[in-house]
């Protein structure tokens, strides 16, 4: 481990920090797809894919219906999933909205191709098919044995639809089943060697038996002393330029986050590269103990909707205050929707920490 020093900070501080995130490797791609800005165009298709017209399975499908099943194959191969996870998403996305990308809301307040609710994913996610997509995988991946169990039911577990509707997904199996035959070979191909990008779960608070894991400040406290290496304080300072700023599902920067894309972010802005995925992240780096964490290390615990094996949420250590009764050892967080980017003590987690990373 490189060595060590500290910065302290005075009380509400207004740190003068650098914002633009530098291109490291696959970095701007994925804060392309993710980010609060434009989103990157899926990769282009040939004949023999996505994009015109053509029978699959007995089924006429237009050349949008056949561009959204080639984004949702494309999506599905760039974060390193199986093609199972595209068979899934594309038999969803057909009995959800026939894959037509509609922005028109139905039943409540649902859109796009997977007819997400928007009071749920925001309409910038549910309308948007790379979020989209992106969105339903995230939940995917967090159903247990989704590889395993029947399609319907892993489609059924993320739509939670009505009790009558739960096995409408598996007559589109055989025609998911062809459309990944026909898109995956050039989606894989395309995207080979392109990181994992799956964002936390965005629409419950983190869940934990002994504290309250959203408790915390948007104000640096007085005597904050920033630990870690050299590019751990850089990160750390990185991060906390972002504080106050809004919490959006997918989003890394610069003006919203989510937990994993703010720690993609930070360690970006230093030119270390971290899929946007807190189950990859928490095997990025070098495990530590909680009690010789530094600045830039990550800190998970299983979140809402995680567990101990596959932790859903993240935040970045940044140092410590000194009190009469100690140290208070303090970490950095992109919580949850409605709650901003904050300063939270590292005891509001006690008894939920499955791992410590560190990172460089």
């Amino acid at each position: 481990m490189a060595a060590q020093t500290s910065t302290t900070t005075a009380a509400g501080a207004s740190l003068a920090l650098p914002v633009a995130i530098p291109a490291v490797g696959c970095v701007a791609i994925l804060l392309g797809i993710l980010g609060g800005g434009a989103v990157s165009a899926p990769p282009a298709y040939g004949c023999a894919g996505g994009g015109a017209a053509q029978t699959v399975a007995g089924l006429r499908l237009d050349a949008e219906q056949m561009g959204n099943a080639a984004t949702i194959t494309s999506v599905a191969a760039s974060l390193r999933l199986p093609a199972y996870a595209s068979t899934v998403a594309l038999a969803t996305a057909y009995q959800e909205s026939r894959l037509i990308n509609s922005t028109a809301q139905s039943d409540h307040d649902s859109e796009g191709l997977f007819q997400q609710r928007v009071s749920i994913y925001t309409a910038a996610v549910a309308s948007n098919p790379v979020r989209a997509t992106t969105a339903f995988l995230t939940r995917l991946v967090q159903v247990p044995g989704w590889q395993a169990i029947p399609l319907t039911t892993a489609a059924a577990a993320v739509q939670r639809p009505r009790e009558d509707l739960r096995d409408a997904y598996a007559q589109w199996e055989p025609l998911a089943q062809q459309l990944t035959a026909l898109l995956w070979p050039t989606a894989a191909a395309t995207t080979a060697g392109a990181p994992v990008s799956v964002a936390c779960p965005p629409d419950r608070p983190l869940a934990g038996p002994s504290a309250d894991n959203v408790a915390g400040t948007t104000t640096v406290p007085s005597g904050l002393v920033i630990t870690g290496t050299a590019k751990g304080r850089a990160a750390v300072r990185f991060a906390l330029a972002q504080l106050g700023k809004p919490y959006v599902f997918g989003a890394a920067g610069p003006d919203a986050y989510d937990c994993s894309g703010l720690t993609t972010a930070a360690w970006a802005s230093v030119g270390v590269a971290l899929p946007h995925w807190t189950v990859s992240q928490s095997q990025a780096g070098t495990p530590v103990g909680i009690g010789n964490a530094v600045g830039g290390d990550l800190v998970f615990i299983p979140g809402s909707d995680g567990t101990a094996q596959a932790p859903g949420h993240v935040g970045m250590v940044v140092g410590y205050v000194a009190r009469a009764d100690g140290p208070h050892l303090y970490l950095l967080q992109a919580p949850m929707t409605g709650v901003p980017v904050e300063l939270t003590e590292v005891s509001q987690w006690s008894g939920q920490i499955v791992t410590v990373r560190h990172i460089a």
